[in-house]
């Protein structure tokens, strides 16, 4: 009898969205807020059962579905930051009377797709996953429909969206070709029998090379990582706030789980021309996303490059090709999204002039109509830079730390001068709510009562670093068995 119950997670997601897309078919519009609450129970239990069975799911039982502990971690993580996220955009969508479940029912679909992106443990089933989460995503980005921008931003994402499918498609055939296999297990294996640094055929290596690099492009584009970075700045400037949201935070942990698997463990045999693309992929996004982000005045777009940028130390850990560059990488994927949704989700709380933020230069004198609210957003920005006592400077710390311990001091170096560089237009924000002067338009859509309990929680992370180091280093230890 076949075990389906290391899957149940998935048949969770899967049946609330078959029974929430029929019930809220017959629900007045006075009542669609049952959908909504229906939608992050399934959230919040779907994330309690992986809790509560982490044992049991991690037996394993398929080699095409990856059950693991790192999994697992990852899976939570996102199933509540999904829940966090879809309070922000309710509170939102309601107070521009743009509210539609099925907004959020996309979404979920794009949650599916992260989920079997995370455990596929064959290239066949991760492609599927990644198209399923990039349909969701065009679905989304599209849902303001009196927006041109919206729109513009949909149809770009689209056909970029369409070549990086093409680039992973054609790397995943030449993977096929060379190897006869697409289960991960059987790859590593092939690629580690042929003996990369000693006696290696030349057309294996060379045919094993073009497919990394093709399936590194399609990674790199949707992780956001320069030069394949264009669709960022655009496609954040023309979502609504709550869709950008979404866009920088938890698809980036689903590309992280599958660049880290890939590269540290399937083509680690390939190691030695791994970590030189994903230095020269993390340089420039350091570079272009800092240095671009000084220039602009729309906070989404300024915001965007500030993701290039942090993907950029992302890679940087992982460039380093050991345990330490790894936890390091995974401790500043899960500072940056927690950070990430703190900064979108009170962003979205603020209305200028009865419309979303949208300029830097809208957040003027914010402290001087609301103090609270500048003091938050101050947290985040600081915690951006890299400013102790907050996470973000233990996570840029360890990625830093990591570096000069496998010998690589310049690429510390240059961190920590990117670091100082590109605290300018954090700095500058700052410098427009608490000394500019003040605009009384502002106001905001709700209570910030549960923003601020968030926000303080992250100043507890940055105060108690070692919580999500735990996690980090039990989490890699597992994916490594070390």
């Amino acid at each position: 009898m076949i075990n389906y119950l290391y899957i149940f997670p998935e048949i969770i997601i899967t049946s609330a969205l078959c029974f929430i897309i029929v019930l809220d078919l017959f629900l007045p519009s006075r009542l669609k807020y049952i959908s909504y609450y229906l939608i992050q129970f399934s959230l919040i239990f779907c994330a309690y059962y992986i809790y509560s069975h982490f044992s049991y799911l991690n037996t394993n039982v398929s080699q095409l579905y990856d059950t693991s502990i790192f999994s697992n971690t990852f899976k939570i993580f996102i199933l509540l930051s999904l829940a966090i996220i879809f309070y922000y955009t309710a509170v939102f969508l309601r107070y521009f009377n743009i509210y539609q479940t099925e907004y959020f029912l996309i979404t979920m679909f794009g949650l599916l797709g992260m989920m079997i992106m995370i455990s596929s443990q064959n290239l066949i089933l991760l492609y599927l996953g990644i198209e399923l989460l990039s349909l969701s995503l065009y679905s989304v980005i599209a849902f303001n429909k009196n927006s041109l921008f919206s729109s513009e931003a949909a149809v770009k994402y689209y056909i970029l969206g369409a070549i990086s499918s093409g680039f992973l498609l054609f790397g995943i055939s030449l993977i096929y070709g060379l190897t006869g296999s697409l289960s991960f297990n059987e790859i590593f294996i092939h690629i580690s029998s042929l003996e990369v640094l000693n006696n290696m055929d030349n057309v294996q290596i060379i045919g094993l090379l073009f497919a990394l690099i093709f399936i590194l492009i399609s990674l790199s584009f949707k992780f956001g990582a320069a030069p394949f970075h264009m669709w960022i700045p655009d496609v954040y400037h023309g979502s609504v706030i709550t869709t950008t949201l979404l866009l920088s935070t938890i698809p980036k942990i689903a590309v992280f789980v599958i660049l880290i698997k890939l590269l540290a463990s399937v083509f680690s045999g390939l190691l030695l021309f791994w970590t030189d693309m994903t230095i020269v992929l993390s340089v420039l996004s350091i570079l272009i996303g800092n240095i671009i982000a000084i220039s602009q005045t729309n906070i989404k777009r300024m915001l965007a490059y500030s993701t290039i940028a942090n993907i950029g130390f992302i890679l940087l850990g992982l460039s380093v090709g050991s345990i330490i560059g790894y936890k390091a990488a995974m401790f500043y994927t899960l500072t940056y999204v927690i950070t990430t949704i703190a900064a979108f989700g009170l962003l979205s709380q603020l209305v200028y002039e009865k419309k979303p933020i949208e300029n830097i230069n809208d957040l003027s004198g914010l402290n001087s109509s609301s103090p609270f609210t500048a003091f938050l957003l101050m947290i985040i920005l600081l915690s951006y830079i890299g400013i102790p006592p907050f996470i973000g400077f233990h996570a840029k710390l360890l990625i830093i730390q990591s570096l000069v311990e496998t010998n690589n001091i310049s690429l510390g170096i240059f961190a920590v001068l990117m670091t100082v560089i590109g605290s300018f237009y954090y700095l500058r924000v700052i410098k427009v709510i608490y000394f500019d002067e003040s605009k009384n338009d502002l106001s905001t859509t709700s209570k910030l009562h549960l923003t601020g309990i968030y926000i303080m929680g992250l100043v507890l992370l940055g105060l108690l670093p070692d919580i999500l180091g735990q996690l980090s280093q039990y989490s890699i230890s597992n994916l490594f068995n070390t």
